[in-house]
């Protein structure tokens, strides 16, 4: 489980009397798997959309920017909230980074959202847990003026500034193709998506089965588990009870589908083909199985930590006046068992997600392994 954040009004001035180095934070980037040693400058990301017009936003620094994270329940959140800080301190116009927490409460994310903007800040990152719940609370934010980049987990119309993160339907649709590959055309699969009522999920899931569409795969059943993996085995143990048979699991996210694989080991049922992300322990657990059970294989399509240093970047330039695209979709990297030890981290803790701009002794230190 994910650390709780401890300091959740972050300014600069902090980082500059404390240090980076007493944050921990470190200016060493680990170079990703097939990029150069710039993760995110190298990475593609593509515009697309009307352009935002800076000249509407600019202001004189310095800023201050708000970060609703609607969740922090597990390791690709604590990836994801470290980056930001880390970023956040490099920016000296950033006078202050307040992050608050919506503990997957819907109504809590919309009421945090509305305290931001009466703290009067400049702009608000978002990861909403219901693209449609927190829409309007965004559409007010941005009607007063405030730069609004949600990111990650889309949001419902366009109330918004502008947006980045990867494309949950085009995902999904890329794990449900690659599923009904590996079973042949032809199998009973389960599903596990994120927090319930989540956008990402939601498109993911209409993607991939747009994808199965036609072929003779039949759901047996759909299920939340919140992107945890211990919750994810609980409910995978529960579905093995129903189901005799089980010849594939679609999953969002690697922890799910960690968990999921894991129930089936304690059941002794054969592992199976699984989809999923870049979290590392399904990766592990994949290297220790996969010659164990010669059905289990994995299609995984990652989900970039660093999206929140992406989407602060955006903020950040619309504030200073610069123009910047309505949307930047990001490429994730696909990962199979043909590239999978090209991204597999054995001396790291299961809980890192691979596809990320830190260094191997930041992930160390965040994850005590």
């Amino acid at each position: 489980m994910e650390k709780k954040n401890e300091s959740p009004h972050y300014s600069r001035r902090q980082a500059i009397k404390l240090g980076a180095a007493a944050l921990g934070f470190s200016t060493v980037v680990r170079a990703f798997p097939g990029l150069a040693d710039d993760v995110i400058s190298k990475a593609k990301i593509v515009p697309t959309g009307e352009t935002v017009s800076g000249a509407k936003y600019k202001k004189n620094g310095p800023f201050r920017i708000g970060f609703s994270n609607g969740f922090s329940g597990n390791t690709w959140r604590t990836e994801c909230l470290y980056t930001v800080k880390k970023e956040a301190a490099r920016h000296k116009d950033l006078a202050d980074f307040i992050i608050v927490d919506g503990q997957g409460d819907i109504a809590k994310q919309v009421n945090d959202i509305e305290n931001l903007v009466s703290q009067n800040v400049d702009a608000i990152l978002c990861i909403p847990n219901s693209g449609s719940a927190v829409a309007p609370a965004l559409r007010d934010a941005t009607k007063q003026g405030i730069v609004t980049v949600p990111f990650n987990l889309p949001v419902d119309g366009e109330g918004w500034t502008a947006y980045t993160g990867t494309d949950p339907q085009k995902k999904g649709f890329e794990l449900g193709k690659w599923l009904r590959g590996a079973l042949g055309d032809s199998g009973k699969i389960v599903a596990l998506g994120g927090l319930p009522g989540n956008s990402y999920t939601a498109a993911a899931w209409a993607g991939a089965q747009k994808a199965m569409e036609g072929s003779k795969i039949q759901v047996l059943a759909f299920r939340d588990a919140s992107w945890e993996e211990d919750r994810a085995k609980v409910i995978m143990a529960d579905l093995i009870a129903a189901y005799p048979e089980i010849e594939g699991v679609w999953c969002d996210g690697s922890q799910d589908a960690a968990g999921a694989m894991k129930a089936l080991l304690g059941a002794k049922r054969p592992l199976v083909p699984v989809t999923g992300d870049d979290y590392n322990g399904l990766l592990k657990l994949y290297d220790q199985q996969k010659a164990n059970y010669p059905k289990f294989d994995i299609g995984l399509v990652s989900e970039p930590s660093w999206e929140s240093v992406v989407a602060l970047r955006i903020a950040l330039k619309l504030l200073r006046g610069e123009d910047v695209p309505k949307r930047q979709i990001i490429e994730p990297q696909l990962i199979t068992s043909e590239n999978y030890k090209n991204y597999l981290r054995p001396d790291l803790a299961d809980g890192v997600f691979v596809d990320t701009d830190l260094s191997d002794d930041e992930l160390k230190a965040l994850f005590k392994s």
